[in-house]
């Protein structure tokens, strides 16, 4: 091969291989638990500055092969794109994930993207003196390209190799005085927003939710940006952020390139991927996403925390609520109810959602009736069980399949067929889940708080391209508001809650128990929630953390 070629090929792969390489450094600034050492480290910037300069290359060759002063002219603009590309990259992903990266690492990432900013932007300043003046390139301006790529490059290893995981702190136990609690409630509807609870219960539709409104405190649920449904429900159990409990996506994605041999210790996954890229077609090579069979939560949640207070609980079908804690009193986990096993619908339940409904709403109908029903069996068969946590994840499939239909027919006035039928749909829906609330409610005559939440809510799906078909249909994506009703013992009646986030449910929860409220918590207690009688008689304690209470005797 000819000299003149061979530096064609070579111009064409090094802006790619350059951006390859910081690809491969974003993927362990996203992925801490991977094992950043020279080898894993040497054998990511092989494969992604593999790909990308193979890709960078094709795109070259058309425009360069046959034109060798091209390659001089193009190469450092290809450069300077490329140090700019990357520093987007890694400064948006810095803000996507800033709930989901620990926050020494999420700062070393914002300081990676401004270094290579600063060195995109000596990139193109020198590309375009050289441009205007129409000046070659000697070698004085070819060793500062070089030395550019690799000071990037640097930057992005000594800002990783920088980050370093906090050691767990130890805590001092937490000393609270033993007394009488009012049983707790917290049923999760997935979806739940309150653009479908309010007209649904001013129209009479939903009679128990109607009093929860009525008599109780609500408002909006903040949710977190991504709402990834296994993190966004464990922050709301735990009062933490992913980048505290641990907990990030569904999903997670073989990456034996990483660790030939991985350990159990350092799992050779990836659990955040980089988006905007397509990175999930190719940067995966090939690996099937999988779901954890266990999730590696970092924090304890409330059915963990309140037994070792005296108070024992039990969780059904929390998202990654598995492995299951051995102090509760009964814990069910998600995966059970996606066997296809179970009781048969009943078919008076199956004919409440219209004629000949889709498949997959009975199914999720047929899931959420078993998790119903265990629910009542075992809290009947455990007397004295003093909190209940259950999530009904059905409503998400009525909302995704029908609210946009709905909320045309409710605050748009229209009135096609297809719209009409999605929107019944999803109120007979609502319904048959304030049914399973209210025979909830009625399973205990002392006191008792009732907390319906929804970790996000559901909004309007339109698509340009397809607005007949998609209209009809709901979104999650955006992180739309969730819902929070409290009801019971000690809440203000009609109370609206403004601001509330996901973080603010455990605390506020705690507070509602006459429990302390830890100060590592993320949130705050939602004090506009309860009367004045109540909070003169709960003065608000606090305690440094609950992670070091000692397990309960039934461990």
């Amino acid at each position: 091969m000819r000299p003149g070629k061979l530096s064609t090929i070579l111009a064409g792969l090094a802006p790619g291989a350059l951006l390859g390489t910081h690809i491969a450094g974003l993927i362990f600034f996203l992925n801490p638990h991977l094992p950043f050492s020279s080898g894993p480290v040497a054998r990511g910037v092989l494969v992604y500055g593999s790909l990308v300069g193979l890709a960078s290359l094709v795109l070259h060759l058309p425009f360069t092969f046959r034109h060798p002063r091209r390659v001089r002219r193009w190469l450092p603009w290809a450069l300077t794109l490329s140090l700019a590309a990357a520093a987007w990259l890694d400064a948006s992903h810095a803000a996507l994930y800033a709930f989901y990266l620990p926050a020494g690492i999420n700062d070393r990432l914002v300081r990676t993207a401004a270094w290579l900013a600063l060195f995109a932007l000596i990139s193109f300043y020198t590309a375009l003196l050289h441009t205007l003046h129409r000046r070659r390139y000697g070698w004085k301006s070819r060793y500062a390209y070089v030395l550019l790529a690799v000071l990037s490059v640097f930057a992005m290893i000594e800002r990783r190799e920088a980050f370093h995981a906090r050691p767990p702190r130890v805590h001092r136990a937490a000393v609270v005085e033993p007394g009488p609690r009012p049983v707790l409630f917290v049923v999760g509807l997935d979806s739940a927003t309150l653009d479908a609870l309010l007209p649904l219960a001013g129209q009479g539709r939903l009679p128990f939710l109607a009093t929860v409104l009525q008599q109780g405190a609500y408002g909006r649920l903040e949710s977190l940006v991504p709402a990834w449904r296994e993190g966004v429900w464990i922050t709301l159990a735990t009062g933490k952020h992913p980048f505290k409990h641990g907990v990030t996506g569904g999903k997670v994605y073989d990456a034996r390139w990483v660790q030939p041999s991985p350990s159990p210790e350092l799992p050779a996954e990836l659990r955040l991927l980089p988006v905007g890229i397509r990175f999930r077609d190719w940067g995966t090579l090939g690996a099937e996403p999988r779901t954890p069979r266990a999730f590696p939560r970092q924090a304890l949640a409330l059915w963990e925390i309140l037994p070792r207070l005296g108070m024992s609980a039990g969780a059904v079908g929390w998202p990654a609520s598995w492995p299951a804690s051995r102090e509760t009193v009964f814990t069910v986990p998600e995966q059970l109810f996606g066997s296809g096993e179970g009781p048969k619908l009943d078919p008076a339940l199956k004919a409440r959602l219209g004629a000949n409904p889709p498949a997959r709403l009975v199914n999720a109908l047929k899931a959420d009736a078993w998790r119903e029903s265990l629910t009542l069996s075992l809290f009947d068969r455990n007397p004295g069980t003093g909190a209940v946590f259950v999530v009904l994840p059905g409503l998400r499939e009525a909302s995704r399949q029908a609210f946009g239909g709905f909320q045309a027919v409710q605050f748009e006035g229209e009135q096609t067929p297809a719209a009409r039928e999605a929107a019944e749909r999803l109120a007979a829906y609502y319904a048959l889940l304030d049914s399973f609330l209210g025979e909830l409610w009625l399973r205990v005559d002392g006191p008792r708080v009732l907390a319906v939440v929804s970790a996000y809510g559901t909004e309007s799906r339109q698509d340009p391209l397809q607005r007949e078909r998609t209209a009809i249909e709901g979104s999650f994506g955006g992180g739309p508001d969730g819902v929070l009703l409290l009801y019971g013992e000690g809440i203000q009646p009609g109370a609206l809650l403004t601001g509330a986030r996901l973080v603010d449910v455990a605390p506020t929860l705690l507070y509602a128990l006459g429990f302390p409220v830890a100060q590592d918590l993320d949130g705050q207690v939602l004090r506009a929630a309860f009367d004045k009688r109540f909070l003169a008689r709960h003065p608000l304690t606090i305690v440094a953390s609950y992670e070091g209470l000692a397990r309960s005797n039934t461990d």
